[in-house]
């Protein structure tokens, strides 16, 4: 089946996701040729001229190289090295975007968890945990990752009793669902950091559950002000996209 960009989806999101999925699964390898270009836009269901952007950007930044008269290859390097070039250049097409949509989050969220604290019902209660369950049995499976990062936060948003957030948290769910792809995938290509955020949402689960709004409130705070410091780290790499 294509894969069809969403009308929230750059073109370079669509085909870097996809590359560093198939090196995560092993379906790429350094060294290995790419299909052609015809092939590649038939794949993604995208124009041609898409597809030679999208390689222009990779080429750029080390990831593949063009050989006279034989075609487009992955660079011999390290594996992970690859990865991590291709989660930051997948954060730097859109990176005024994403800072921005942590700027609402860190307003909105917080004060969700505040409120979440304050009147979350055992039903609330319940949704939250399933999220971190799901989150758990996700591992490195980005899409189920995705989805239980994204149903957390919008539990989060329902257990504040406030229709208004919880719409806001709604209407912008395919934002959302961008924001946190692109910083769960620049966050999980190190070692550990599944552990981390996983930690940081059960964290602000347990202060929901004993009813401390303002540690809940604080939680949600750092843990979004740590993926945008991070954010801003990536942003002063020397990867560059002209």
């Amino acid at each position: 089946m294509a894969n069809v960009p969403t009308k929230n989806q750059k073109v370079y999101q669509v085909i870097f996701d996809k590359i560093k999925e198939a090196f995560l699964n092993g379906e790429l390898k350094p060294g290995d040729k790419l299909p052609p270009e015809r092939e590649l836009a038939s794949h993604y269901n995208v124009s041609r001229t898409s597809i030679r952007e999208a390689l222009r950007v990779l080429e750029i930044n080390g990831i593949i190289e063009a050989r006279q008269g034989g075609g487009t290859y992955i660079r011999s390097s390290e594996t992970q090295s690859l990865i991590e070039k291709l989660s930051a250049i997948i954060f730097k097409v859109d990176d005024n975007f994403i800072f921005e949509m942590l700027e609402v989050r860190l307003v909105i969220e917080s004060e969700c968890a505040f409120l979440a604290a304050q009147r979350a019902t055992s039903v609330d209660l319940e949704k939250i945990r399933i999220c971190l369950d799901e989150m758990a049995k996700a591992g490195n499976d980005e899409e189920l990752g995705l989805l239980a990062d994204m149903k957390f936060h919008e539990c989060v948003a329902h257990a504040s009793r406030n229709s208004i957030f919880a719409a806001l948290i709604q209407t912008l769910s395919e934002q959302l669902r961008d924001t946190i792809r692109t910083t769960r995938n620049h966050r999980f290509v190190r070692v550990g950091n599944f552990e981390d955020t996983l930690n940081e949402h059960k964290e602000i689960f347990l202060a929901i559950a004993l009813n401390d709004a303002q540690k809940a409130k604080q939680l949600m705070k750092e843990h979004i002000t740590r993926i945008r410091e991070e954010m801003v780290r990536a942003s002063l790499t020397d990867i560059h996209i002209e």
